[in-house]
């Protein structure tokens, strides 16, 4: 909590859906002192992507969501391109429909106000960023999406819907929207300076990103997805994806959840991050085991992830990774420094830079001279790398036999790979 740092955190684990630690740290509000309890409400971001996916596949099984379908069939007022999209693409993030919140003249820093055809305007008509089903790049308007999807083939509102099929028959009983006031407030950082975390409209975010629970309603979430609650047909399609049109595997299911594994421990998970908060939800099959993760921050400290990560190890009897300093290598700076860009898979940004800084590697979203600010990296040896500020950011370069540099980047528990340019 002092490293990232949150001022306030709540942590509960579970095994076969029964909780075996449930614990809060810090403050919910930094104004009155108010303590995070383990049933303390907090907005958790893109965690409501899996809620929404669980609805379209249950409204799938009862035949009325055709995934192989363009979403135009459901949403005929919805321009080109975004129409002509297949459902199970937006499922899986591989729609090269562009995210809403990386337009520049979607107004971020006031979200409030706007209306439905206003969000569609910052995305459904704009030129695709690939064909749909060939690259993986995670968008909050493909999930957007899906909610009207739900909206116009179940005949509720999207927050009804999940209302009376997750959160009613799966007992969370402490889930919604928003509508309550009771929650802990967010912030972000800057520079260590806590400021307030921005206020926004629930239907912003809406399908994507709009529902606050707390961590013991998301374990029942992930018992009655995993569990009996869930149809097997149901779950099955939700731990189900589709290779990209190159053949190669998507990091991203149906279910809206990143099939993954910690030290070689399968797991399937989802962040968070919303307007001063982040959030982790996994949960380890293999294991029955469900770890989840939420804090009242959001901006330069790591991601809730990285709490989880540390969580799991230790309810998994998992050793700490040696992430012990190595000595810096010159030869090896030499051929790693420089950029790189994304191949098929992306996470929100094109390119990053690599360069030297004294006896050690820095990255940052700006070319050397630019500003941008830098992030040192700390060398484990034989090409591999963890984030100084972040230990669950590791970064692994290799050089081919013809000279061409990769990079294979695990971030948020998938892998991207990334190639030198030049």
């Amino acid at each position: 909590m002092v490293k990232a740092p949150f001022p306030g955190v709540s942590v509960a684990v579970a095994q076969n859906g029964r909780i075996i630690y449930a614990q809060g740290f810090g403050v919910a509000d930094r104004a009155t002192g108010a303590a995070v309890e383990p049933g303390t409400r907090f907005p958790i971001g893109s965690i409501t992507k899996p809620l929404t996916c669980l609805s379209v596949l249950q409204l799938a099984d009862k035949g009325k969501i055709d995934m192989g379908a363009p979403i135009g069939r459901y949403l005929p007022d919805l321009p080109a391109p975004s129409r002509d999209v297949p459902v199970r693409n937006l499922m899986e993030h591989s729609s090269g429909i562009i995210n809403y919140l990386e337009n520049k003249e979607f107004p971020y820093n006031k979200p409030v106000g706007l209306s439905r055809q206003d969000l569609l305007g910052y995305f459904a008509a704009k030129p695709l960023r690939f064909a749909p089903g060939s690259r993986f790049d995670y968008s909050n308007s493909n999930t957007y999406l899906l909610g009207l999807l739900i909206e116009a083939v179940s005949g509720r509102s999207y927050d009804r819907y999940v209302q009376a099929h997750i959160f009613e028959p799966f007992g969370m009983t402490e889930s919604d929207f928003g509508q309550r006031p009771d929650r802990a407030k967010g912030y972000t950082t800057r520079a260590g300076v806590y400021r307030d975390g921005t206020a926004y409209d629930w239907l912003v975010p809406f399908s994507a990103g709009a529902v606050v629970s707390n961590t013991t309603d998301l374990v029942r979430f992930a018992d009655g997805l995993f569990g009996a609650k869930t149809p097997a047909q149901v779950r099955s399609a939700a731990l189900s994806g589709d290779k990209l049109s190159d053949g190669t595997p998507n990091i991203y299911m149906k279910g809206c959840l990143i099939e993954g594994q910690l030290d070689g421990v399968r797991k399937y998970s989802h962040p968070g991050a919303i307007f001063g908060f982040t959030s982790h939800l996994a949960h380890y099959p293999d294991e029955g085991l469900t770890v989840v993760v939420l804090a009242n921050t959001h901006g330069e400290n790591f991601p809730a992830l990285t709490i989880e990560q540390a969580v799991a190890r230790a309810f998994l009897g998992l050793p700490d990774p040696d992430q012990r300093a190595r000595p810096f290598d010159a030869a090896e700076a030499g051929w790693i420094s420089g950029a790189y860009d994304i191949t098929n898979r992306r996470m929100g940004f094109d390119r990053f830079w690599v360069s030297v800084e004294g006896d050690a590697l820095a990255l940052s979203f700006g070319p050397p001279g630019s500003g941008a600010p830098k992030t040192l990296l700390i060398r484990l040896g034989d090409g591999r790398y963890v984030s100084s500020a972040d230990p669950a950011q590791l970064f692994h370069f290799s050089r081919n036999a013809d000279g061409s540099v990769w990079l294979e980047l695990n971030y948020y528990e998938g892998v991207v790979p990334m190639r030198k340019a030049g």
